[in-house]
């Protein structure tokens, strides 16, 4: 029996009032923001309603859909089965909402509205920022709203149309998406001025196995980058976690501090930490590399102000096609 919600099929009712029922588009909004913030509380503090007005909407919901959307209990918040279905199913509505808006906005050759980006942390592409000088230098109105995220869930939201963009690293690219190599990336194993071995050059992969590691705390959800689990699998390093944190800054913050060795993209910490904070042992039998691409869907409706991203993206690499970096 499939487990699929077929909001189509409800109990035999004449056809008028069906629609009726399922055309209250309040309901709707209110589960997606009570999925979306994962609690009634949360979704009655972003709609400006009471908790028991929230309580009462989403009863009605599960009323007229036959199914129980969420279990919920003194200690425990879950989309159930249906839940997930419906709240995917939302979450593409609100995008075609927002798509709307934001195509209302146009105005002659003056977008308005927001492009939204998810990107993991440490992005070095010179190539990415060029695209958002030129989105805005040519769209001055648009807001930028970019996130940071794992490799492997932004490669998820794009695939389920949660974001339009993203920026991740990959070894090859995502089957069903279109992935565009904006950045060749070389890593590094790093420490800090206050570790033992800051500045020694006599280092064998074997001497660092037993080392304090910083990692990304994506790396503890089996999201890490590709050269981190390639490093860890093939010499059994970052066994012996010394601290973690999704931020790129914060990682550097605590490798400066002499907390441990950490893997990190070579062209972003000559681009952004000064010479004598970080030191990058001279490991000759390694060689790790990963290749940061801009992903989309080619099945989502895209907005006017993504499809103007995408054409500023194609065009910057356009430019640099011969001359995509290597770092």
């Amino acid at each position: 029996m499939s487990s699929e919600l077929d909001l189509h099929r409800l109990p035999a009712e004449p056809a008028s009032q069906v629609r009726g029922r399922l055309s209250n588009w309040g309901m709707l909004r209110t589960f997606h923001h009570i999925a979306d913030q994962g609690s009634l509380t949360g979704a009655a503090r972003v709609l400006a309603i009471s908790q028991p007005s929230v309580s009462a909407a989403l009863q009605r919901l599960e009323d007229v859909l036959g199914h129980q959307l969420i279990e919920r209990g003194k200690r425990r918040f879950a989309l159930t089965a249906h839940g997930q279905i419906l709240f995917a199913e939302t979450r593409r509505m609100f995008r075609a909402v927002q798509r709307a808006e934001e195509r209302l906005r146009v105005e002659g050759s003056s977008l308005t509205g927001q492009l939204r980006v998810q990107t993991v942390t440490g992005n070095g592409s010179d190539l990415f920022d060029e695209a958002l000088r030129l989105m805005h230098q040519r769209h001055p109105t648009i807001a930028f709203d970019i996130d940071v995220a794992s490799s492997h869930r932004i490669v998820r939201n794009v695939a389920e149309q949660i974001v339009p963009f993203g920026v991740c690293l990959m070894m090859r690219p995502a089957p069903g998406l279109t992935c565009k190599l904006i950045l060749r990336s070389e890593y590094g194993i790093y420490c800090g001025q206050e570790h033992p071995l800051y500045g020694r050059e006599d280092i064998s992969l074997s001497d660092l196995r037993d080392e304090g590691y910083i990692g990304f705390a994506c790396s503890s959800e089996g999201d890490a980058p590709e050269p981190v689990i390639t490093l860890r699998n093939s010499y059994g390093l970052g066994h012996n976690l010394r601290g973690t944190s999704p931020n790129f800054a914060e990682v550097v913050r605590m490798l400066v501090a002499g907390l441990g060795i950490s893997i990190l993209p070579v062209h972003t910490v000559r681009t952004r930490i000064r010479d004598d904070q970080l030191w990058r042992f001279p490991l000759d039998e390694m060689h790790l590399s990963a290749d940061l691409y801009l992903v989309s869907n080619p099945k989502a409706q895209h907005s006017a102000v993504e499809l103007a991203f995408l054409e500023v993206v194609d065009e910057v690499l356009l430019a640099a096609k011969d001359t995509i970096i290597t770092v």
